[in-house]
């Protein structure tokens, strides 16, 4: 279940225990959950993600975990470990912690990739390839780190939307930097199922593009060296979930994210974007 899904619904009902009267609201009650009580479903389909890197394996979607628990002071949420505090009915502060995504590129079985959920219709595998003398594959480089972060997120709910804005900090020392994301995204439901259509804008430090994409003299001489800069990266998601019963949705997303240069001119990056996309059918055990 998506975070700021989970922490509407969560609000929404503290609200209306006050008045009948309420800005946020959830219709459904299986969208919702309740604290202290595990949820754990798997979505079986297919999808993909693509990988960006020469040499780099495109990840397969066919089984997806979504697991959450949210207790009185902390909560697990699809790789998240975190706790938070309701600032007012529309606002919510978080402190969370999670394995830094980027290694998922460099190791198809990296642990953060199992977690794709966050919400997102199949889509055709967008490419815009770039071939050349100064291109390194993954497999000619000196393996990359697993960083843990630790962030500061804030949360903002009015009626259908969602705005959030987080920091990000390497706190295992390993790349010695920051990444941040906004967020806006909005719901909507209808007789064909529940909607969702969101925006984010990433921005990813030097240092951390640097450790993950940069070239330098530990790596083997006959490779082009690279410095890496810091990078904005702004990205797309739709998302659909249509419950059949109590149990069992069909969903579907797509997202998109569109690499800048500070990117693209690493020798290891041969496409301007990453595509995500899955089709499939969840069964939700809890």
């Amino acid at each position: 279940m998506p975070y700021l899904l989970l922490l509407l619904c969560l609000l929404s009902m503290t609200a209306n225990a006050d008045t009948a009267d309420t800005t946020v609201g959830c219709d459904l009650e299986s969208l919702c959950a309740t604290e202290q009580q595990l949820h754990l479903s798997f979505a079986l389909g297919y999808g993909q993600r693509s990988n960006p890197l020469y040499g780099g394996e495109e990840l397969p979607l066919v089984l997806l975990p979504d697991i959450y628990y949210y207790a009185e002071h902390w909560f697990f949420d699809n790789g998240k470990l975190g706790t938070g505090w309701a600032l007012s009915e529309q606002w919510h502060l978080s402190l969370l912690g999670q394995f830094n995504q980027e290694k998922g590129y460099f190791q198809k079985w990296f642990g953060g990739n199992a977690f794709q959920f966050s919400s997102a219709t199949p889509g055709l595998s967008i490419t815009d390839e770039r071939y050349g003398p100064l291109q390194a594959s993954v497999r000619e480089i000196s393996k990359r780190p697993t960083a843990f972060d630790l962030g500061l997120q804030l949360d903002w709910f009015a009626t259908n939307w969602q705005l959030q804005a987080v920091l990000w900090q390497d706190v295992s020392n390993t790349y010695q930097g920051q990444h941040a994301t906004v967020s806006m995204a909005r719901n909507w439901q209808s007789r064909f199922g529940n909607w969702q259509l969101g925006a984010k804008l990433h921005w990813k430090s030097a240092k951390l593009i640097d450790t993950y994409y940069g070239i330098d003299n530990n790596e083997p001489f006959y490779l082009p060296r690279y410095n890496g800069k810091a990078s904005w990266q702004p990205e797309l998601r739709l998302s659909w979930q249509k419950p059949v019963s109590e149990r069992v949705s069909l969903l579907t997303f797509l997202r998109y994210l569109s690499l800048d240069d500070a990117m693209t001119d690493s020798p290891l990056v041969k496409s301007d974007n990453v595509t995500t996309w899955f089709l499939g059918i969840s069964y939700r055990f809890y």
